[in-house]
């Protein structure tokens, strides 16, 4: 496993999640699930119609999971490769948050104003983008621990820290949480950044801010091959 790799992936998921929030209608197409509890918010505070936003953002998630499974199952892992199969998928994913960005710009420098229909054609890339990455970890464990939800490695830090305070030894039993207790405050800081920096990047050029984080996984594929070498 390649640090490097890992801990830009949660900084991206955190920019992503964090610049979709503000520049796209309160979603979130990292943390897909935080949806639901938007959703569930809104409808009991005031629902607008925008809002539906958060509900047609779920079936692309899933349906880009769904792609993923089949391309990667028919075509990437017929060839016995597994670091070539991730910077595949990297590349792809790359390419997808860069389509946000891309049409994310267009609509500012356009000056449209991002009604339903809008917001989810600029956000349905991205949000196939964190649907792959999701992927990722489950078809390649050895990439490391999960970086687009943080809540299971902070919870493991505090546990790791409790148990470091009366002298005991403390391990992850989860395959995929991380095994090197250096790393997970690392990912947590890492995503954290992401989400304060894709906030206000978002805030400041709208969501063409999100070929910044479309350029940080292309420039993260040859650390894929670090990834080889730990297989």
């Amino acid at each position: 496993m390649s640090r490097t790799l890992v801990i830009t992936l949660a900084f991206v998921a955190g920019w992503v999640d964090a610049g979709s929030f503000v520049g796209l209608h309160h979603i979130m197409a990292a943390h897909i699930t935080g949806n639901l509890v938007i959703l569930a918010a809104v409808t009991a505070t005031g629902f607008q119609a925008t809002d539906i936003l958060k509900i047609a953002i779920l079936p692309v998630f899933f349906a880009g999971v769904m792609a993923v499974t089949v391309i990667h199952d028919r075509y990437i892992a017929v060839h016995d490769d597994p670091a070539r199969h991730i910077r595949g998928m990297l590349i792809i994913e790359a390419a997808l948050i860069a389509g946000t960005g891309a049409l994310g710009l267009i609509a500012t420098l356009a000056g449209w104003t991002l009604g339903f229909w809008l917001a989810l054609i600029v956000a349905t890339p991205v949000t196939l983008g964190m649907a792959l990455q999701n992927a990722i970890h489950r078809f390649y464990p050895i990439v490391g621990p999960a970086t687009t939800v943080m809540t299971g490695n902070i919870t493991q830090f505090c546990i790791d820290r409790t148990r470091g305070l009366t002298g005991r030894a403390s391990r992850s039993l989860i395959d995929d949480m991380p095994k090197d207790e250096t790393l997970t405050p690392i990912l947590i800081l890492a995503f954290g950044l992401g989400c304060v920096l894709g906030a206000l990047a978002t805030v400041r050029v709208g969501n063409g801010a999100f070929l910044a984080p479309a350029a940080l996984v292309l420039g993260v594929v040859p650390f894929t091959r670090r990834v080889e070498k730990a297989g």
